[in-house]
């Protein structure tokens, strides 16, 4: 199967494109290839295109807050992508990337490629923006705590009045 092939039927990001718009993107394509354990990407550093899992699998990385450890949050495979949201709101990489098998290999598209991409298609557009949407991470609304009832004042015995002398 030929890059152009796998681009267009095998990544489901991609569904819509042309044969024309995945020939462009397979021509300009890095292919890169990683061993078991070794990371693709560190949280903090420019991304510089999209990543395209071809074969093997990766794992992201996140730390939820700064007083826990790294977490595993997800695992990709052939087909999945990586390093949009990067791209899209010119950020540095929100998670780090790690292979998880020998021999994995990523096809990396350009960056400015990726936006040429996005500038041309709509619906295209509208799947970038729906994949960086279900990757952020959930926020739990805390709802407001419910005030405790007043505590009643204890019972007194009502006093004997003396009249006024």
């Amino acid at each position: 199967m030929t890059v152009t092939e796998f681009l267009h039927k095998h990544v489901a990001f991609l569904a819509g494109i042309t044969e024309a718009q995945a020939k462009t993107l397979a021509t300009k394509a890095e292919q890169k290839r990683y061993k078991k354990g070794q990371t693709i990407l560190f949280k903090g550093v420019s991304v510089e295109g999209l990543h395209v899992i071809a074969v093997g699998k990766v794992s992201v990385h996140a730390k939820p807050d700064k007083a826990k450890e790294w977490m595993k949050v997800a695992e990709l495979g052939p087909g999945d992508v990586f390093g949009e949201m990067s791209i899209v709101e010119f950020a540095m990489a929100g998670a780090t990337i790690k292979c998880e098998v020998d021999e994995t290999l990523l096809f990396v598209i350009p960056q400015d490629l990726f936006t040429d991409l996005m500038e041309q298609d709509a619906a295209f557009k509208q799947r970038v923006v729906a994949l960086i949407e279900s990757r952020r991470p959930k926020v739990v609304e805390k709802k407001p705590a419910t005030p405790a009832a007043p505590t009643p004042a204890p019972a007194v015995p009502p006093t004997e009045q003396k009249p006024p002398a």
